[in-house]
């Protein structure tokens, strides 16, 4: 039979050293109790000290000065001595616990009340302090500022794409993913085209934070960082303002060599040529000495020219015959131009479908063939333009066709109501979507210049139908739009007289523009109106 030790021999370390802890815990408690009666450290270092013979009831203290001047006992022999203390700090602090742990001595110290207040209320205490340090922020350090974003400004060179530019700024693949699939706002960088200005954002560490774009002279997109550091795209439009501009000349060898050359835009050239189209025919009836005056809208951002408006205002003189034309807004929002005396200046066609420099084949049905050399009826007209150039539909209408038809080439066909139809041939494709039975307005682009089929060259045959027989579309009668309605036309005379007497002010073969004095062009003085 074994037999069993006396004691457990790993027992004993273990109550050792509980019992060793007990005794340390014990020492430091008291030790810390005794330290708060002995003096702080700062009594070596020029402190106040304030002694008296102990009768048993009195701590001798010493603290440190910090803000108050030194107080001396008021009388000899007084129960109460007054002692320079510090209201904040570690030692008036340690002073206070001190006295609140026994019966307080016969003395008084300045600053005792609020340091004990201090030290009953701390989170008032604190919130005070910090409150301080909002208003005197210590020495050093300085606020956070937001963080600082770098611009860069690209011109889009041809072949760029949106990948090629990032790649260019330093910025990867992974940030234009991110632009892209910020929504359709966003894909407007898809259509960038040479000549564009992206404005590209980053931040300190060089990552992406935005981009602005202005993909029209209105319009402007924003991508940049919301406060949740997500990135948001947004369209604004552009500010912007309007003014009017009016030019005149003396025709010269073309309406277009002679407008150009007194600074009118070419875009206002081709309106005053559709404004004035069933009236004066541009291409036969011109003679030099035949003269013009208009006025015109023109877009500004900070003095810099976005763009041209519409025509306000137009005169044309043609053989000594004088036509006028003024832009007019009814109060139920349609627009269109009409002679003075209301009448429209509009049919419910196009004249010409599309911008052309020359008539290269006029209607003929007996004309010789340039390919065939056979004599076969051309039942349009040929209207010469460089590739690419839109065609409009003359008319509204539906589309009855859209393909290939022999000789025609790629062809449009609209019917435009029981009577009229419209045909456009030799096509180099069609617009967007167009398909057989879609409902299309007055010009709108159906397609665009080209020399498919039996074609010599780049240009659009444009027939014109009536009942299904074909007729010289430079020739046939149209009726005209509907003239200003009578309740319309006081309104109408109001609102025209200003145009039609600063129009005659216009003078001709003035190199330039020439300023408007109506009261629609904000930057007109009062001084040059009266001049």
């Amino acid at each position: 039979m074994q037999q069993r030790p006396l004691f457990k021999p790993k027992r004993r370390p273990s109550r050792l050293i509980r019992r060793t802890l007990l005794v340390g815990l014990g020492v430091f408690a008291l030790g810390s109790v005794v330290w708060q009666f002995l003096p702080g450290e700062g009594a070596q270092d020029g402190a106040a000290t304030a002694s008296k013979p102990s009768d048993g009831n009195e701590i001798p203290l010493t603290l440190e000065a910090i803000e108050s001047p030194n107080e001396t006992a008021r009388e000899a022999g007084s129960e109460s001595v007054s002692i320079d203390t510090p209201t904040s700090g570690k030692q008036s602090t340690a002073f206070a616990r001190s006295v609140s742990l026994g019966s307080r001595p016969n003395f008084h110290i300045p600053g005792q009340e609020e340091a004990l207040k201090a030290i009953e209320a701390p989170e008032a205490n604190r919130a005070a302090v910090g409150s301080a340090e909002d208003l005197d922020p210590v020495e050093g350090e300085t606020e956070s500022a937001s963080p600082s974003l770098e611009e860069t400004t690209i011109t889009v060179d041809s072949g760029d794409t949106l990948s090629t530019i990032f790649e260019k700024a330093g910025l990867g693949y992974s940030d234009v993913l991110k632009v892209l699939d910020l929504g359709d706002e966003a894909r407007r960088l898809e259509r960038i085209r040479p000549g564009d200005k992206l404005v590209l954002m980053t931040d300190d560490a060089e990552q992406f934070a935005g981009l602005k774009y202005d993909f029209s002279s209105e319009s402007e997109l924003s991508i940049f960082r919301s406060d949740g550091d997500q990135l948001v795209a947004e369209i604004t439009d552009l500010p912007s303002e309007t003014r009017l501009v009016s030019a005149g000349g003396t025709i010269k060898g073309s309406l277009y060599q002679s407008a150009i050359a007194t600074g009118v835009p070419p875009m206002q050239i081709m309106q005053l040529a559709e404004v004035f189209g069933w009236k004066v025919d541009f291409l036969r009836d011109v003679r030099d000495g035949d003269q013009f005056r208009l006025i015109y809208e023109v877009r500004e951002r900070d003095g810099e020219r976005l763009g041209t408006g519409h025509i306000v205002a137009a005169e044309f003189v043609n053989r000594g015959e004088r036509v006028q034309a003024v832009r007019y807004t009814s109060p139920n929002g349609t627009s269109g131009y009409y002679e003075p005396d209301g009448s429209s200046l509009e049919r419910g066609f196009l004249r010409y479908p599309v911008e052309f420099s020359r008539i290269s084949s006029n209607f003929n049905p007996k004309r010789l063939h340039p390919i065939h050399n056979t004599v076969r009826p051309h039942n349009g007209v040929d209207l010469a333009a460089p590739t690419g150039t839109p065609v409009k539909s003359a008319a509204s209408g539906r589309v009855t066709f859209v393909g290939w038809k022999h000789g025609y080439g790629k062809v449009v066909q609209v019917r435009h109501d029981a009577k009229h139809e419209t045909l456009y041939a030799h096509l180099s494709g069609f617009k967007g979507n167009l398909k057989r039975g879609a409902s299309i307005d007055k010009g709108t682009t159906i397609g665009f210049v080209g020399m498919t089929g039996a074609a010599t060259g780049p240009h659009l045959h444009y027939e014109f139908k009536v009942h299904g027989k074909a007729l010289d579309p430079l020739k046939v009668d149209l009726p005209e739009a509907n003239p200003i309605a009578s309740e319309d036309r006081k309104d109408f005379i109001a609102r025209t007289r200003g145009s039609l007497e600063e129009l005659a002010r216009i003078e001709v073969d003035v190199e330039g523009e020439q300023p408007v004095h109506l009261a629609s062009n904000e930057r007109v003085s009062r001084e040059s109106r009266e001049d």
